[in-house]
């Protein structure tokens, strides 16, 4: 397979790597490890064995040889800028016995940043909310992190590094009409004690990057986890979100329109 797949692309076999893909939405799911044995009909899902069904594999062309992998790990990080507007895709290939610290510690070097790694933080997404945030992880091994993992990093801003013990950091995600139809790239966001909500939308607007028309569509919701609970939508600029009693379970949506479409949990 590698070879008939690195003759039509002009490339060495040995720097491609296959992915599976998932049954039902179709996206990358899982690396296919090399094995010289392993036949076509073998790398994709049972459902997709049939003639009547579409056949998916998804390959990577590498800067270098999938060999390296029996020893290295390869992740894909998306770096944010001071806006959800600016991201950049870095490559990290790793030994297997690193840790997060190595991690970060190569993410400031590829863009050129001054340390520490403590004022980064790398987070995982899955259906377009935060999963695991490894900050304060910076001892654990890298081969806990799932290997095909979504992963953002950002620096850690100054308003949250300097923010008070009354101060809150919560989770705000992205969705439309309902709060289970999620897009876009969640992140993390300090509610300030007693700062009304026409101020917190400053913040807001800023860190999204959104112009004054787009943000203008944007509803405003504070959105529990729990199954079948409704969001409870702001409506008032005077509103204190710090009034709020904010657990882990407890999120700020934002709830508009997607030119992307939407991710169904």
């Amino acid at each position: 397979v590698a070879s008939h797949v690195a003759a039509y692309l002009n490339t060495d076999p040995l720097k491609l790597r296959f992915t599976s893909a998932h049954l039902t939405f179709g996206t990358p799911r899982t690396v296919i490890k090399r094995s010289a044995n392993l036949s076509l009909i073998s790398m994709l899902p049972v459902r997709y064995q049939s003639p009547t069904s579409a056949n998916i594999i998804y390959y990577e062309m590498l800067d270098f040889s999938i060999v390296e992998l029996e020893t290295m790990m390869f992740f894909k990080v998306y770096w944010l800028g001071s806006t959800l507007k600016e991201m950049e895709a870095i490559d990290i290939l790793l030994p297997k016995k690193a840790i997060i610290d190595d991690f970060l510690e190569d993410i400031l070097r590829k863009l050129s940043l001054p340390g520490p790694t403590s004022k980064i933080r790398l987070f995982e997404i899955t259906n377009c909310k935060i999963s695991n945030d490894y900050k304060g992880k910076f001892d654990s091994p890298i081969d806990k992190i799932p290997e095909h993992a979504t992963l953002y990093a950002e620096e850690i801003s100054q308003e949250e590094i300097e923010k008070s013990i009354y101060d809150k950091v919560v989770q705000v995600y992205h969705f439309t009409k309902n709060p289970s139809c999620t897009h876009g790239i969640p992140f993390k966001f300090v509610i300030k004690l007693g700062e009304f909500f026409s101020a917190t939308k400053l913040r807001l607007q800023t860190r999204l990057g959104m112009n004054k028309n787009d943000f203008a569509e944007v509803k405003f919701a504070i959105v529990q986890e729990a199954a079948y609970t409704k969001p409870k939508y702001i409506v008032h600029d005077n509103s204190i979100l710090s009034d709020h009693n904010w657990t882990p379970n407890t999120y700020l949506g934002l709830d508009y329109t997607s030119r992307t479409g939407c991710v169904e949990i």
